[in-house]
């Protein structure tokens, strides 16, 4: 079951009541997804809580943070190259195209939409679903902001998002809690305080939005709606418990018990020891240490097998592994290793792709108020890969396809070119340069045989070679 969305026809239902219904039907939900975002912040972990019947044994706790290396992982091999946002020019004019391109660079540098791109796919990898709401500010200018999932629900009717709630926390400066909530239409946004009931924000009237949609916006992580790490949170769990229980034997015996044989130690004699660092025994007694014989094997091959799994479950890549970094392994076996990886941030892009054109969507409505009538279907976008770049490789690649591919092809294969149309006309700018210098150093050339020849007509005399003197 999704927790990101509600099956409901509210047309009918009061929205008071329809939002209480929507927020208690969310509650598991809610209280799922916080405890995902603490786990990858390291907290509430389960070897935390661990509690032992003999306190005075020791009770090491080793957390381990597999979760936050998945995620982190996937993360910065998708975002860590910020997305590139183009439009497409085929159907404008270049003074349509011009303006619609500065359009959307001014709306994406005013929203720094890098940041939030990647901190959006963190907490959708996390939690399984992540949010994105849409609004004008008191300038008029349009803007987005990442919501927390847990802070946000969908209401769909035959397949459609009619509405959609987003509910918060706040605290005045005595801590006191009161949960403020929003519900959207495709028109309006509604204003509530959530306490012992519901009731309208006395400070808040209803307002329009200003867009044509509901502007709050799903990014699911996959149809599932689950966290990467949900699936191996058992194994990690195991991993945690099996490192901490070797640490506690450990320090278990960190003060060595010692073995008496033929003779009787007393509390003064092992004191006095502990000063001289020695014992006197008598002639058939005996003194040795006592170790408890651990399989050491058996618990390495248990952790090994457990973090082989971790991240084979997980879709992860352990870099630390010999059979990924290791020196006889080549650059063409590492991409096979990271298939996987691969595979996993491709899902995930797609499903951010869908989030994005509603975002889209959404948002060209309320340009198109403003005489802004870019088309949400002409603007494209293109996730690179964060990975080292091989610069010969990509060179001879773009040299061999010059020609089987156009120039804006073959530009937007290259890593570190965010925005192809610059490019271009850095490109064509350039080119242009080029052009007028070689006219002006031909045109002075010219000139100057001109002026020659019609002065030697005008004297008429056949120029001669003149001496440096």
């Amino acid at each position: 079951m999704k927790r990101s969305t509600v099956q409901l026809d509210v047309s009918n239902i009061p929205i008071p009541d329809a939002i209480e219904k929507v927020i208690e039907w969310h509650r598991p939900h809610h209280e799922k997804m916080i405890g995902l975002y603490r786990r990858y912040n390291g907290h509430g972990i389960p070897i935390q809580q661990r509690v032992i019947a003999d306190p005075k044994k020791p009770n090491n706790k080793l957390v381990h943070d597999y979760r936050g290396y998945i995620i982190d992982q996937v993360v910065g091999y998708l975002f860590g190259q910020p997305i590139s946002y183009q439009i497409d020019k085929r159907f404008y004019n270049d003074d349509q195209f011009n303006k619609f391109k500065d359009k959307l660079s001014n709306f994406n540098t005013l929203n720094m939409v890098e940041d939030l791109d990647g901190e959006l796919g963190k907490i959708m990898s996390i939690c399984g679903y992540a949010s994105r709401l849409l609004y004008i500010d008191t300038d008029g200018n349009e803007r987005i902001m990442n919501v927390f999932p847990w802070e946000s629900v969908f209401i769909e009717n035959n397949g459609i998002i009619t509405n959609a709630i987003r509910y918060y926390p706040v605290f005045d400066l005595d801590q006191n809690k009161t949960i403020k909530v929003e519900w959207y239409d495709n028109k309006n946004v509604y204003f509530f305080t959530l306490d012992d009931g519901l009731i309208p924000d006395p400070t808040n009237p209803v307002q329009e939005h200003f867009f044509d949609f509901v502007p709050l916006i799903l990014f699911a992580n996959n149809d599932e709606e689950k966290g990467d790490f949900e699936k191996v949170e058992s194994l990690i769990d195991a991993y945690d418990k099996i490192n901490s229980d070797s640490v506690n034997e450990i320090e278990s015996f960190a003060n060595a018990y010692m073995k008496f044989k033929g003779t009787s130690i007393d509390h003064e004699t092992i004191e006095q020891a502990k000063q001289t660092g020695a014992f006197e025994v008598p002639e058939d007694g005996d003194a040795d240490f006592i170790t408890k014989n651990i399989n050491d094997t058996f618990v390495e091959n248990n952790k090994k097998t457990l973090n082989e799994n971790i991240h084979k479950f997980s879709s992860s890549v352990d870099m630390s592994d010999e059979k990924f970094s290791g020196s006889a392994q080549t650059g063409e076996s590492r991409k096979w290793k990271m298939l996987a990886l691969e595979n996993k941030a491709g899902k995930k892009a797609l499903k951010f792709s869908k989030g994005l054109r509603e975002q889209f969507k959404v948002l060209c409505s309320a340009w198109k108020k403003k005489n802004i009538d870019l088309n949400y279907l002409d603007i494209f976008w293109e996730f690179k890969r964060n990975v080292p770049i091989d610069l010969l490789y990509i060179s001879q690649y773009a040299s061999q396809m010059k020609g089987i591919h156009s120039d804006r092809t073959l530009l937007s294969q290259i890593p570190y070119i965010d925005d192809v149309d610059y490019e271009l006309e850095l490109m064509q700018h350039e080119k242009e340069e080029s052009i007028n210098l070689d006219y002006f150093g031909n045109q002075d050339h010219t000139d100057t045989a001109s002026n020659i020849n019609q002065g030697s007509v005008e004297n008429g005399k056949i120029p001669q070679e003149t001496s440096g003197n």
